[in-house]
C-alpha cells in the first residue's frame, strides 16, 4: 500500500531524498517549502508559521492519506543565534500544520520528525525512545515543546501522529554545515587545489550515530505505513563512532596529503561526549534496519563533492 502525501521541507536535504523515495515507491507526492522551485505544479511556497498560508497549503494540496513534516531549523548554531526564530518554525509552524491538515483531512496520517537531540546526555546507552528528555540547545528545545504538544494530541484527541527521531545521518547534498558533509568538501576542494592542504576541524572525540539518508527516508516511509499512532521511533545504526574514525575513513579514500588544524569556531559550547541509538522499536513494528555501511555513506559524500568541486568550484548542498 501507497498514498498520497504531503512533504513540508521538501527542497531541503532530507525533503528531497524523501520525495524521490517516495515517488519511485509509487505514492503520488506534493511539496512544500519556503522557496520551491519556479514553475513547479507539484511543489508550493509556504511559510508554516503563517496560518493564511499554511490554510492555503492544504487546501492546494487536497485529499492526503499522509504528511510527513520535515519543515523546520535545522542547524544547532542557527538555533543558538535565533532561538525566537527557530522556536517559530520549530513549534508553533508545527502547531499550525498539524491544526489544518486535522481539520481538512482528519483521516491523514502525521509523521512528526523530531529529533535525537531531545534526549540530551544519555542516562544510558544505547538511548531508547523512553529515555528522559533533557535537551541541551536550544534547537533540542523547540523540537522537545513539539515532540511534547503532538504527544498531548495522540492522548486527548486521538490523532494519528507517528513521531521520529532520528540520530546523525548525512549523504549526498547534505549542506556543508554538517560535520560529514564540511569535511567531504574540505578534501574534495584540497584535492582540487581550491584550498590549502589544512583541514579545518570542531571536537573530534566526540562520537555520534550516524546513518545514511537513504535508510532514514526508509524508515520514515516505514513508519508512516505500518508504525504505531502515537509511537516514538527511534532512526539510527545502534553504534557510535567518532568524529575523528569518520575523518580518517575519509582521508583513506583521498591520495591528498592533509594537516588537520582544530578550528574554536566550530566547537559547541555545550556538547555530549557520545550518543547513539537502538532502532529495536521500529524494527520490532516495522521490520526496518539499517542497510547501507558506513563506509558506504563516506564514499557517497567524498564522490558527491568531488563532482560538486569539479563543475561548481565547492558550491552545492542545501
Amino acid at each position: 500500500m501507497t498514498g498520497r502525501a504531503l512533504v513540508t521541507g521538501s527542497q531541503g536535504f532530507v525533503g528531497r531524498v524523501l520525495c524521490e523515495h517516495l515517488t519511485a515507491s509509487g505514492w503520488e507526492v506534493v511539496g512544500c517549502d519556503v522557496q520551491p522551485p519556479p514553475e513547479c505544479d507539484t511543489r508550493m511556497a509556504c511559510d508554516i508559521v503563517d496560518p493564511t498560508q499554511v490554510d492555503r497549503l492544504i487546501a492546494w494540496a487536497g485529499p492526503l492519506t499522509h504528511v510527513f513534516h520535515l519543515a523546520a531549523v535545522t542547524f544547532v548554531p542557527q538555533a543558538m543565534r535565533d532561538p525566537a526564530r527557530a522556536f517559530e518554525i520549530n513549534v508553533v509552524g508545527t502547531v499550525r500544520l498539524i491544526t489544518a491538515v486535522r481539520h481538512a483531512w482528519p483521516n491523514a496520517r502525521i509523521v512528526h520528525v523530531s529529533s535525537a537531540e531531545v534526549y540530551g546526555r544519555p542516562h544510558r546507552l544505547p538511548m531508547r525512545e523512553g529515555h528522559a528528555l533533557n535537551p541541551v540547545n536550544p534547537y533540542a528545545v523547540s523540537k522537545m515543546a513539539a515532540d511534547l504538544y503532538t504527544s498531548y494530541l495522540c492522548r486527548a484527541e486521538d490523532a494519528d501522529i507517528v513521531c521520529m527521531r532520528p540520530f546523525n545521518h548525512s549523504g549526498p547534498g547534505q549542506s556543508p554545515r554538517f560535520v560529514l558533509s564540511d569535511f567531504a568538501r574540505q578534501v574534495a576542494e584540497i584535492e582540487a587545489g581550491h584550498i590549502p592542504p589544512t583541514l579545518r576541524v570542531g571536537n573530534l572525540n566526540a562520537a555520534r550515530d550516524f546513518s545514511h539518508v537513504r535508510d532514514v527516508v526508509r524508515a520514515y516511509t516505514l513508519a508512516a505505513l505500518q508504525g504505531g499512532g502515537g509511537e516514538v521511533y527511534n532512526v539510527c545504526s545502534g553504534q557510535a563512532r567518532t568524529v575523528q574514525s569518520a575523518l580518517d575513513g575519509l582521508l583513506s579514500l583521498s591520495s591528498a596529503s592533509v594537516t588537520v588544524e582544530v578550528d574554536e569556531a566550530r566547537l559547541r559550547p555545550v556538547d555530549v561526549p557520545e550518543i547513539y541509538g537502538s532502532y529495536e522499536r521500529l524494527n520490532a513494528d516495522t521490520g526496518w534496519e539499517p542497510a547501507i555501511p558506513f563506509e558506504s555513506l563516506l564514499k557517497d559524500l567524498l564522490e558527491y563533492w568531488r563532482v560538486e568541486v569539479a563543475t561548481k568550484g565547492g558550491s552545492g548542498g542545501i
